[in-house]
């Protein structure tokens, strides 16, 4: 089951309306003609699959019936939600924060630096290599986009964090979210609020080295090249490639091949999360062309198991582009630092599978449509992906000791997609920047959150 992510909506797509400047080389790319659509083709296919039961979206996705152990740490619920009267199960990475004297869960998290290198062109698009002026809190010849992750409230906690005025805890961003969502319980009694020893740690971090993938800069095929033609605009770059800057853009069906190709070739586990990192590359849903119907893919998280359960998924793993830092991103804006990671990270703890699935939302954030029922552009969602809800939304900014101030994206509670039942989130909202006062609206069309 493939979740996406696209640009300033998170699992949706964002299409690239191209200008009509194209070099002789490559196309070019007017930032200033971005736009957000309609979910593109992936986020349609995961729509019908969730709608239909679940179906594989991608013919590259390979079966692995031999991993049956070790398995990832979850826990499983079972709750009736009064928006709709029905039941619905699934599993959430952690350990359940009913259960007496819970502690912490740690999930190891393998992050895959993956370098794009196109045939016959200088261009490498390396999340390992320095690319000054674009990356840090100044210019900078040392940073490294691997290197910032490395350093985010991702993987580092912060003091004190605060989710709707009320102190968490001394803890990283996917801890502080988990914690925050099962906070109090569903009548507004103590739960995790009085349980300090409950977390969820990504840890330990083991940090693969670069994988290598190498395609030919075709637009009709796997991948290609498109120059930014805004002057100033940060994409990565070597020293000797930097006029213009440049987007890589690769086909998301030999994308995922290859990811799951380096997944068996690094003996990963169930137990772990692979988590792919790239730099300057977005995904298209097919050849990337000219890009006015295809991109672009950000990241998403999947399962290599064609048919998963949500109790029963095998080898999960995620990927997400690294984007240059707050006001050197010409190209997508409201994305800079961890936004991306932190919408697909979370997604992948609240629904590992891709098959926890909701009553029906939508006309929220990336999602444009939503109907009682039926399939296609204008049905909604009715899955537990935390980040879709609020595409285009960000967390206040952290500062971190590598005098980065990251963004980070807000995400939608437990209880906003199934009624407030079960769990009541920190300061009774039901998103992480308070952004939702309420559940989410009910199909047809027409109310607001």
């Amino acid at each position: 089951m493939k979740s996406t992510l696209s640009t300033v909506c998170a699992a949706g797509s964002l299409l690239i309306a191209m200008s009509s400047a194209w070099s002789q080389e490559e196309p070019m790319i007017d930032p200033s003609q971005l736009s957000v659509t309609a979910p593109g083709p992936v986020v349609k296919a995961m729509q019908a699959a969730n709608l239909n039961g679940g179906v594989r979206l991608s013919p590259s996705m390979r079966t692995s019936s031999s991993i049956v152990a070790p398995t990832l740490k979850t826990f499983n619920y079972s709750v009736v939600s009064p928006r709709d009267g029905q039941t619905y199960t699934g599993s959430i990475v952690g350990a359940d924060p009913r259960a007496n004297g819970a502690r912490t869960t740690a999930v190891e998290i393998v992050l895959i630096p993956i370098r794009i290198a196109f045939t016959g062109t200088v261009r490498t698009f390396d999340p390992t290599q320095p690319d000054p002026g674009c990356l840090g809190p100044t210019p900078s010849a040392t940073d490294t986009a691997m290197k910032q992750v490395l350093g985010s409230p991702l993987l580092n906690p912060v003091p004190n964090y605060t989710i709707n005025g009320e102190n968490i805890g001394n803890v990283t961003f996917p801890d502080a979210f988990q914690r925050a969502q099962f906070w109090r319980t569903s009548i507004g009694g103590p739960l995790v609020s009085v349980k300090p020893a409950y977390h969820l740690a990504l840890s330990p971090v083991t940090v693969m080295p670069v994988q290598t993938i190498s395609m030919a800069n075709n637009t009709a095929g796997s991948g290609a090249t498109y120059s930014l033609s805004a002057a100033g605009t940060c994409s990565t770059h070597l020293a000797s490639d930097v006029n213009p800057p440049r987007l890589a853009v690769v086909d998301i069906n030999f994308m995922d091949a290859q990811l799951n190709t380096i997944i068996a070739n690094l003996n990963l586990n169930a137990a772990q999360l692979p988590f792919f990192v790239t730099y300057g590359t977005v995904m298209s849903e097919g050849p990337p062309g000219t890009l006015s119907n295809n991109c672009c893919i950000l990241g998403y998280h999947s399962t290599v198991t064609s048919t998963p359960t949500p109790t029963n998924f095998g080898q999960s793993y995620g990927i997400s582009n690294y984007f240059q830092n707050a006001g050197k991103n010409g190209v997508f804006t409201g994305l800079s630092d961890g936004v991306t990671m932190a919408h697909e990270i979370l997604e992948w703890v609240n629904d590992p599978s891709g098959m926890n699935l909701t009553p029906q939302w939508g006309n929220i954030g990336q999602v444009g449509g939503c109907l009682t029922t039926g399939t296609g552009t204008d049905a909604g969602q009715n899955n537990l992906e935390v980040g879709d809800p609020l595409s285009g939304n960000n967390m206040p900014g952290v500062m971190m000791p590598n005098g980065i101030t990251y963004k980070l994206q807000e995400l939608a509670f437990f209880d906003w997609f199934m009624g407030n039942v079960a769990f009541q989130a920190a300061g009774n909202k039901y998103s992480s920047n308070g952004t939702f006062g309420g559940f989410a609206k009910p199909c047809p069309p027409g109310g607001t959150n």
